[in-house]
């Protein structure tokens, strides 16, 4: 019987082992891949189905279906519905930072810091993902088995630190109280989130580019003022 040592006494099983774990390593990546796609197939179903549906009828069936998952697989990367919409909810705010990356306006007039403030915030509250995390917030006050103080007060009070943030990297150094400065802020944002929802409705455009105009004309004469 011949030893599994081979002809020359060293063995093979360390070179097997490490063909295996070479071909372990694309194959977790691969996973990792797949897990990540379904996951992101998931969100963006939730969105549609809520922007296309509305909120009461986004199920966790027609969620999958428009997937192209099982309802299996919405459970197994989602415990709970609620996980789903705060992962929904997550993102958006996230996406919103984002939107103000690399932005330089050192020197900028109080016109120009508005218009680029209002344009970027604008992008995002006009888009169905922000449409959807509205729906989401007004839609699940009393509706979902877990309280809202208990799943989404983590995302919305990140979201306040970070439009604080936004804020101050567009409006550094400007001559303007910080008490009136947050006056504005809020202003903003409740009249933005006010677009977003009239515009889920009337679908006009040239009005909301109006709605949008006046709202830089009112932000720039708020922060001039005293």
């Amino acid at each position: 019987m011949r030893s599994p040592t081979g002809s020359h006494g060293s063995s093979p099983w360390p070179r097997f082992a490490a063909v295996s774990e070479a071909q372990e390593i694309p194959r977790r990546q691969r996973q990792a891949e797949r897990s990540a796609a379904t996951r992101r197939r998931i969100l963006d179903a939730v969105v549609s189905c809520i922007e296309e549906e509305g909120f009461s009828r986004t199920t966790a069936q027609r969620i999958a279906r428009r997937a192209g998952v099982s309802v299996g697989a919405v459970q197994h990367h989602f415990m709970s519905k609620a996980d789903m919409l705060r992962a929904v909810l997550e993102e958006s705010f996230a996406e919103l930072t984002t939107a103000f990356e690399g932005v330089s306006l050192e020197g900028a007039t109080v016109e120009e810091r508005v218009a680029v403030f209002v344009g970027r915030a604008w992008a995002h509250y006009g888009s169905r993902k922000f449409r959807s995390t509205l729906e989401i917030i007004i839609g699940t006050r009393d509706s979902l088995e877990t309280p809202k103080s208990d799943w989404a007060a983590g995302p919305l009070l990140e979201s306040r630190g970070r439009a604080q943030k936004l804020w101050d990297s567009i409006f550094a150094g400007l001559d303007v109280p910080g008490e009136r400065q947050r006056d504005v802020l809020r202003f903003a944002f409740v009249n933005l989130a006010g677009l977003a929802m009239t515009a889920r409705f009337e679908r006009g455009e040239i009005q909301t580019r109006r709605q949008v105009a006046l709202l830089e004309e009112a932000m720039v004469g708020l922060l001039r003022s005293r």
